[in-house]
């Protein structure tokens, strides 16, 4: 395997982990991979996304089925915001602002 191919095989876990109900426990033993292997890879790809947000993207996810109730802001796999149709864009300049200055650095 190349290094872009294992890269690629655990970016691919790590963002399979962080969407599926499981801990990262039952995760790893479900796909019968080594669960201190997985934390570094993940510990790795989140010290890769760390950094000013300016420019950065972000993922837009449907937070429904249908897609139809609003999306849901991805910003890593532990920190998600989920806004409905209509929601006020004010608010959410606010809430951004706020996350951006406790969590990000």
């Amino acid at each position: 395997m190349t290094k872009e191919e294992r890269v690629s095989y655990w970016q691919k876990l790590v963002k399979e982990q962080a969407q599926s109900s499981l801990s990262v426990t039952d995760f790893c033993r479900d796909q019968k991979i080594n669960r201190q292997r997985f934390y570094l890879w993940r510990q790795r790809f989140q010290s890769q996304s760390t950094g000013p947000v300016t420019g950065a993207f972000l993922e837009l996810v449907s937070s429904s089925k249908n897609g139809e109730s609003g999306i849901r802001l991805r910003i890593d796999p532990a920190l998600s915001i989920e806004l409905d149709c209509g929601f006020d864009p004010a608010t959410l300049r606010q809430v951004i602002s706020v996350v951006k200055g406790s969590c990000l650095p």
